[in-house]
């Protein structure tokens, strides 16, 4: 056999089919086989291979195990002369394969080669041609100076970039998109450094080609296209880390001999030194909220304690003690959501600026090291209630005001049964003024709907689907998605940050304060529910343990003072002594249920007993609002409605309502 083609895919079916597809008419007149390892897709991969291309030898993965390690599973069974290592999202000329053939037969000296490379805007692609980043070359990448001299044979050496695209040159490295290798040279420099998850194992297997003597070139004899980052832009993990992480890796593989030793360091300080600039780029666009609230409370507290003593010379013994009761109130605000999906939250920065408050209060009382004067204390308490919701209150305005660009489509997955998801997808589609991009649709097996590419993937891969096409709404349409399912997926993806919506189907008792939207005939209603926002479950939690408290110490003192004027009542006299039983309702029924809610495998209001619920999502409750109303006859879809009412509309005063209206028995 002339040619062993392996590919590693992971959630890039569309890109894998035209790339397989290429690759056939490129056999036309070859001994070939084409090996795919797919890395636990849940795009539908798999089953387009069987559909489509049922010649293609398949190892399928169960978890992802990374670009080297699947590579060198297709290594060990292939047979070719020689094995071409290709990126899924590749499309490859008519003449490609044999052009590399013909070139590897004429070169026996050449181990390992790659061809020209060129972007989807037919641009060359650097990196299919690259020397090893030694310490100087490292560092004129690093900084950037091969971007700003390309044409200097000084600094443009990491992807020569000073070297005419169409000549035929040694290099030390190739990409790892396309590395055309001899499999007798394969045997001597043995498989990829599994070391390498992904990136830097293109480079690593490049060096070891030379170490034993295998030359390696690049040839414009023929291209291919890259679209390049496709399969690390659906990869879950982070590409980012992975590439600096490679590069150490390999700095600490190959330079660090006695000879490279200081050089060697200074190499890997400066890897971590632009992670650390390429991470501060990345996230700064989400500390810009931190920022402003550090920035403004250090203001006020250096104003507060210039107006406490008008001078600015206490700055410095002052200064240690402001960064502790910074810290304190970053905390703070960092707790209650301010930095993640409340950023905005007026109620929560007012919350969390008072439990700051409290905070730094206790800190003066406890450590008289932080002492401030109780004046500056209030007066920067006052500043930076002012600051924190002020800033927020114009930002919201300005982010609302750009929330309503016509361009700001959400993206959305439908799920449920196919033709009725189909069918709103359509109407999503045509109705683009609800601004929802309708991404694809994802139903209970998708191997069923290969042939369509709206399809995403199994009900079962949701949460994984979301991360992976950056969903912003899940709407689902399917009457056989009903709410014990969404139990499911609720908690875990309320997290991320997705909004979920519903078309009634046999859940149209979704009500309280949802929104509706009309697509025609079409109702898509908010499925948000209060009861799983982290904060409501906080609130909760502390609530449940308090009353508990509370509970404990009250009620045996109540019933043991009854039970004793009960006994000295005067004779024909009955003393009307409190009746616990009425007063107290179903409570005290369940009263030994208490030490369940201290451990938190209950809660004080929560959903009814004796309803088969998964307890690890909606916990029972002592009570319910089933105990406040007549619901003795109803049949279990009314019981679901009502608990649907609650888990909508949770709060901490909502359960309190329950909880006394139980107590009470009205």
């Amino acid at each position: 056999m002339q040619l062993s083609i392996i590919i590693v895919n992971y959630n890039v079916k569309a890109f894998l089919q035209q790339a397989l597809q290429s690759i056939s008419t490129a056999l036309s007149g070859i001994d070939a086989e084409i090996i795919v390892v797919d890395n636990n897709s849940v795009d539908g991969s798999l089953q387009m291979l069987k559909t489509h291309f049922p010649e293609v030898n398949v190892i399928a993965n169960d978890e992802n195990v990374g670009f080297a390690r699947a590579n060198n599973q297709a290594l060990e069974i292939a047979s070719g002369e020689y094995v071409w290592l290709l990126n899924p999202d590749t499309l490859v000329q008519e003449d490609t394969i044999s052009k590399l053939l013909e070139y590897m037969d004429l070169n026996p000296s050449v181990g390992l080669c790659g061809c020209k490379i060129l972007n989807a805007d037919g641009s060359l692609q650097l990196a299919c041609r690259r020397t090893f980043p030694t310490p100087w070359v490292a560092f004129t990448k690093l900084a950037g100076l091969a971007r700003l001299f390309p044409n200097s044979k000084l600094f443009g050496k990491y992807n020569l970039t000073y070297l005419d695209p169409d000549l035929e040159t040694p290099v030390d490295a190739i990409s790892g998109s396309c590395m055309f290798a001899r499999s007798e040279a394969v045997k001597t420099v043995g498989l990829l450094d599994e070391s390498f998850f992904m990136y830097g194992e293109d480079l690593d297997w490049a060096f070891r080609f030379h170490v034993v003597g295998w030359d390696v070139r690049y040839t414009p004899v023929t291209s291919i296209v890259h679209y390049k980052g496709e399969s690390s832009k659906f990869a879950g993990w982070d590409a980012l880390g992975n590439f600096y992480k490679a590069m150490d890796i390999f700095a600490r593989k190959h330079f660090r001999s006695a000879i490279w030793w200081p050089l060697h360091w200074m190499l890997r300080i400066g890897i971590f030194m632009r992670f650390i600039a390429s991470i501060i780029a990345r996230f700064g666009k989400d500390a810009w909220p931190i920022l402003l609230d550090a920035g403004g409370i250090l203001a006020v507290s250096a104003l507060s304690v210039y107006g406490k003593f008008q001078t600015s010379d206490v700055f410095g013994p002052y200064g240690f003690i402001t960064m502790v009761y910074l810290v304190v109130w970053l905390l703070a605000f960092q707790s209650v959501g301010l930095y993640k999906q409340y950023r905005f939250s007026l109620s929560r920065a007012i919350v969390a600026i008072g439990f700051g408050f409290l905070l730094n209060v206790t800190l003066t009382f406890f450590f008289k090291q932080f002492g401030f004067s109780r004046q500056v204390l209030i007066l920067a308490f006052i500043g930076v209630l002012i600051w924190v919701p002020g800033w927020r209150i114009f930002a919201s305005r300005r982010n609302r005001k750009m929330r309503h660009s016509p361009l700001d489509f959400r993206k959305t997955i439908i799920v449920g049964e196919y033709t009725k998801a189909v069918e709103i997808y359509g109407r999503l589609n045509t109705h683009i003024e609800y601004r929802y991009h309708p991404v694809g649709i994802v139903v209970e097996k998708s191997d069923e709907f290969i042939q369509d590419s709206k399809v995403l993937g199994d009900l079962s891969d949701l949460p994984e689907l979301i991360l992976i096409h950056n969903i912003e709404e899940v709407i689902f349409a399917s009457e056989q998605v009903n709410l014990r399912q969404l139990f499911a997926y609720i908690p875990k993806l309320g997290q991320m940050g997705v909004n979920f919506r519903l078309v009634p189907g046999n859940l149209t008792f979704i009500i309280g304060k949802s929104s509706v939207e009309d697509i025609r005939d079409l109702q898509l209603v908010d499925m948000r529910f209060d009861y799983f926002k982290p904060w409501n479950r906080l609130v909760k939690r502390v609530g449940d343990l308090v009353f508990v408290i509370l509970l404990s110490l009250t009620w045996w003192p109540i019933t043991t003072v009854q039970g004793k004027l009960r006994k000295y009542a005067r004779a024909g006299e009955p003393f009307q002594a409190w009746d616990s039983n009425r007063e107290w309702g179903v409570v005290k029924e369940r009263l030994p249920l208490l030490r369940q809610v201290w451990s938190g495998k209950m809660t004080l209001v929560g959903a009814p007993l004796d309803l088969t619920l998964d307890k690890q999502i909606v916990k029972p409750g002592l009570v319910s609002m089933e105990d406040i109303r007549s619901a003795n006859h109803l049949d279990e879809s009314e019981r679901i409605k009502l608990l649907n009412y609650y888990l909508h509309n949770q709060s901490f005063l909502f359960d309190l309502e329950i909880l006394l209206k139980a107590i009470s028995g009205h």
